[in-house]
């Protein structure tokens, strides 16, 4: 974010509306210099934000649908399209939680040299790796083209999960983004907690292959279910998503949305004393 000018707000500004344009036009600045930053540091630049996910696609789809044959249970033939229907939602959530959730380290000299709304700097953040993952949508809809899979009205549905995800994103941003700075191993746990979470998640494989016994906890206890399914029910299936799951989801979202408040609120002032 070399080179961005921030303005520090007035104290003594003459009303609300004043400050809240001042804190758009800051997030508006800290989003345009995030995605210039990432774009700039990779040969093909913003080219990337297509060929990733493409990439992903293609290596899961040859070791979970052909190697090991997917494709032949409930998943269907047309797996890679069954793959890209959650992959897509899958590396929002992932990019866009590690850069929220890393802002503060990353913006230290911001944070140290201007007075920022310090909630800006996280959305931001987030914000920034929502538009780049929103070039996986090309993606998604080139693939419903090539599947022909019509465009539903069922479609207008996925606004509801899309919401759900968003509010995960600021929520476990929000709780990352000063704990990120007091507990510097949490940036591997992460990591591994992603790693864990794609796997465990109906990503690869459809939420028929879990048990039914089991199935009811498992909807409950992971929060992602009913984001995932309630995208990719839409798309693949063109069906309205399971409210049920989607309502634990968005339990969950609020949940953490409410913790990830008090941690920012909390902690956020002793983070960035120790930057």
């Amino acid at each position: 974010m070399a080179g961005l000018s921030v303005v520090a707000a007035d104290p003594g500004a003459p009303s609300q509306a004043e400050g809240v344009r001042h804190e758009l036009r800051v997030f508006r600045r800290l989003t345009a210099a995030s995605l210039r930053a990432y774009s700039s540091q990779r040969l093909l630049g913003w080219l990337w934000w297509i060929l990733d996910p493409l990439i992903l696609i293609a290596v899961y789809a040859l070791v979970f649908g052909e190697l090991l044959a997917l494709r032949q249970g409930p998943e269907g033939t047309d797996y890679p399209f069954f793959l890209t229907c959650a992959l897509v939602p899958w590396r929002w959530f992932s990019l866009a939680t590690r850069r929220g959730g890393g802002a503060f380290v990353t913006s230290t000299p911001l944070l140290s040299s201007t007075l920022v709304n310090r909630r800006v700097i996280v959305t931001s953040q987030a914000a920034a790796a929502t538009i780049e993952c929103l070039l996986g949508l090309v993606v998604l809809f080139a693939m419903m083209i090539v599947y022909e899979r019509p465009f539903s009205p069922a479609l207008l549905m996925m606004a509801a999960p899309l919401a759900v995800m968003a509010l995960h994103i600021l929520a476990i941003s929000y709780l990352l983004a000063p704990l990120m700075v007091m507990l510097p191993d949490l940036g591997n746990f992460y990591e591994m907690f992603l790693r864990l979470g794609f796997f465990l998640t109906p990503c690869l494989y459809s939420l028929e292959r879990v048990p039914e016994a089991h199935r009811g906890w498992y909807v409950i206890v992971n929060p992602l279910v009913g984001v995932i399914e309630g995208i990719r029910r839409p798309m693949y299936e063109g069906l309205a998503p399971l409210w049920e799951p989607l309502g634990w989801s968005a339990a969950w979202a609020v949940m953490l949305l409410i913790i990830g408040n008090w941690s920012f609120k909390r902690l956020g002032n002793d983070a960035i004393r120790m930057l």
